[in-house]
């Protein structure tokens, strides 16, 4: 079973660009909701984002101080990692290359599948801030 852990957002490091207009759609629903449902994916030793640059540019605008995330390693986890775009051809190695060298894919590059799939959780947002 994963473990849900919160984790500080100036720990976690973006591998994607993201479009600030959803981030900010996002932002509202959860502030709307006031509990956060979907941890976000990340990878374990570099705390890399897997699946989740929306959401936690959403926590970044709604001045969290930590979101949930399932912290994964790409080997033990039954992780698959594709590309949404015909012109990249993405390995993990490729992704740790990009942290390293502390730059980030366009929108929409990386696509990652996890099985068994991440679970929905109920956090109150009072316990992010």
């Amino acid at each position: 079973m994963r473990e849900l852990e919160l984790v500080s957002l100036d720990r976690i490091q973006e591998t994607e660009e993201h479009d600030l207009i959803l981030a900010i759609r996002l932002a509202e629903t959860i502030f709307e909701l006031g509990i956060w449902t979907v941890p976000i994916a990340i990878e374990q030793s570099t705390y890399a984002v897997m699946d989740g640059h929306h959401r936690l540019n959403a926590a970044k605008l709604l001045n969290l101080a930590r979101v949930p995330c399932i912290l994964m390693d790409y080997q033990k986890s039954g992780v698959v990692l594709h590309s949404w775009r015909n012109e990249f051809d993405i390995s993990v190695t490729d992704i740790f290359m990009m942290i390293r060298n502390n730059k980030k894919y366009p929108l929409k590059t990386t696509r990652h599948l996890f099985n068994p799939s991440i679970q929905e959780v109920s956090i109150p947002l009072s316990l992010l801030y």
